[in-house]
């Protein structure tokens, strides 16, 4: 072996470890980058699982809201969007049916009074 090529291959193993340390630090931040969130009961969130809750919540309203102006009792496992949704669906599913079953169960029952008193 000459001088050459050992210049050669010494410089081919130096670049070729100066791109696997680079590239290692480029990989470390995108995962960084790309960690989900966390909610405040520490439950890691990814971007379907907050889609699943929302949904979950948006359906709970229109339930709860329907549930209250019927005057049925407050029970959202009753509905069967709520019985076949997955875990992160129930959890929105429920906050979104309370917050709106005692909204429009108050409302309506002072509407109502209003309305029949007059």
């Amino acid at each position: 072996m000459n001088i050459k090529t050992m210049k050669t291959t010494g410089f081919s193993i130096a670049l070729a470890t100066a791109f696997l340390v680079a590239g290692g630090g480029q990989s470390a931040f995108a995962q960084d980058w790309q960690t989900p969130a966390r909610g405040y009961d520490g439950r890691i969130y990814s971007g379907r699982n907050q889609q699943e809750e929302r949904r979950g919540f948006n359906d709970g309203l229109i339930a709860g809201r329907r549930d209250a102006i019927a005057r049925l009792s407050f029970k959202p496992s009753a509905s069967i969007r709520y019985q076949l949704g997955g875990y992160y669906y129930r959890q929105g599913f429920q906050s979104g049916y309370a917050q709106a079953y005692s909204r429009f169960a108050n409302n309506y029952e002072y509407g109502a009074n209003d309305r029949y008193s007059r």
